[in-house]
């Protein structure tokens, strides 16, 4: 891809994404040393902004590092993005690096953080991905509990996990902890429906806790449904009527084979399309928290 779509906005100055430059010398490039956020617009305004803002903030209290922007200097950079653009839907990502350093890992060598925030045009997915529903494998490669809710740009595990998937012809992979405990997806918080309860993994489970997971734990409470967050076997899926996965910029997939083998009837089942239809009644009202 040359001359890919969208615009970036670094420390200010906001370009054609293929105009965009950093230094090769910045530890966000030499070690993954940064955290992001990942979001998406309806609307154009930027969804949920505000506790996407405070997620960033708890990651970089994790790594010890200080963020340059503020909340308001960072909403108004995102809306100048956003507006830089043009029109139609938006992905946003706001990324934060440690800044120019050594070639070595001391991040004491590093100047100031540098702020990246990408908008590209945003993709809906077909909607056969929530009609029918999507597959999904077991990956071989395991979520670290370590640093679980900081969302950092160090994602070798999660770009070999999206390859290993890819070549299954799966949607996406359901990670393990190294003992064996049901952690997330790749890029996504997973559910399991039993009867009318609601499993997924807690915190303890080494899992980043998605925007949207919080939104449909909220949902999941009003509809009555009883939720339980703890650490869970993957022999509970076998046990599971449904299973779907969340995140900020795919909301609610139904999830109806395994590895090949068909999730309850293989079709999404009620809870999922109960809570599908919820969110998005919810995304209205969500809209106007910024």
């Amino acid at each position: 891809m040359t001359n890919p779509a969208g615009i970036v906005n670094i420390n200010g100055v906001i370009t054609p994404i293929a105009d965009g430059r950093v230094s090769v010398l910045d530890h966000g490039f030499l070690f993954g040393d940064n955290i992001y956020e990942t979001l998406r617009t309806y609307g154009s305004q930027p969804f949920l902004f505000s506790r996407h803002f405070d997620r960033l903030e708890r990651s970089a209290r994790a790594i010890f590092l200080t963020l340059p922007w503020d909340r308001a200097k960072t909403k108004a950079e995102v809306a100048r993005t956003i507006a830089a653009a043009g029109a139609g839907e938006h992905r946003i990502r706001i990324t934060i690096t440690r800044g120019v350093g050594d070639v070595g890992p001391d991040p004491e060598s590093c100047d100031s953080p540098n702020v990246v925030i990408f908008a590209t045009p945003f993709t809906e997915l077909p909607d056969s991905v929530y009609n029918d529903g999507v597959g999904v494998i077991v990956s071989s490669f395991y979520r670290s509990r370590q640093l679980g809710d900081a969302k950092t740009g160090n994602l070798l595990r999660s770009v070999l996990a999206i390859r290993e998937a890819k070549a299954a012809g799966a949607f996406e992979a359901i990670t393990l902890t190294a003992d064996g405990k049901i952690s997330d997806g790749i890029t996504s918080n997973l559910w399991l429906v039993q009867d009318n309860r609601l499993l997924t993994p807690s915190a303890e489970s080494g899992i980043l806790e998605g925007i949207t997971r919080a939104v449909v734990l909220e949902l999941a409470r009003r509809e009555r449904l009883e939720v339980v967050e703890g650490l869970l076997d993957l022999a509970e899926v076998d046990k599971s009527s449904e299973l779907f996965l969340t995140s900020s910029t795919r909301e609610i997939v139904p999830i109806v084979r395994v590895a090949g083998k068909p999730v309850g009837d293989g079709r999404p089942g009620p809870v999922s399309r109960r809570l599908m239809a919820a969110y998005r009644q919810e995304v209205g009202l969500l809209l106007k928290e910024d």
